[in-house]
């Protein structure tokens, strides 16, 4: 969790304030350690099934069969090339008709702040490594 944290704050300059759990898994310690960094746990609610290899198709399918709850909050990967030229594009319209507000996650929980704090990128130097 802090390899990933390290390199948004070297790189882009902010320290989330929020974590999204991979898999869904978690336990009271996670919950803890989450609380201790002043994260909030975020969970999603919506599988498009992209990282399991769904196609576009499929995943478009996840969002037009959703049963209209109050909130929706999906999981995409923008790694996967689909995910954001065509996927995301198609869940915007599709749950704007559908009359969604969409929204940020920070605005979700009541308008919290996204970043702990922000601060200029830093400079590149020998010790960044992945």
């Amino acid at each position: 969790m802090w390899r990933i944290e390290q390199a948004l704050e070297r790189i882009v300059g902010v320290s989330p304030a929020f974590i999204r759990l991979p898999y869904r898994n978690y336990n009271n310690l996670v919950r803890e350690v989450a609380k201790q960094r002043n994260q909030s746990v975020i969970m999603w609610d919506l599988n498009t099934g992209d990282s399991l290899g769904a196609g576009v198709a499929q995943s478009e399918k996840v969002y037009a069969v959703a049963k209209n709850p109050r909130n929706i909050l999906a999981l995409n990967h923008e790694t996967y090339s689909g995910t954001t030229e065509t996927i995301v594009s198609y869940a915007i319209k599709l749950l704007q008709r559908k009359g969604y507000r969409l929204v940020t996650v920070a605005e979700c929980p009541g308008g919290l702040a996204p970043y702990q704090w922000t601060a200029p990128p830093q400079t590149s130097d020998p010790s960044w490594t992945c």
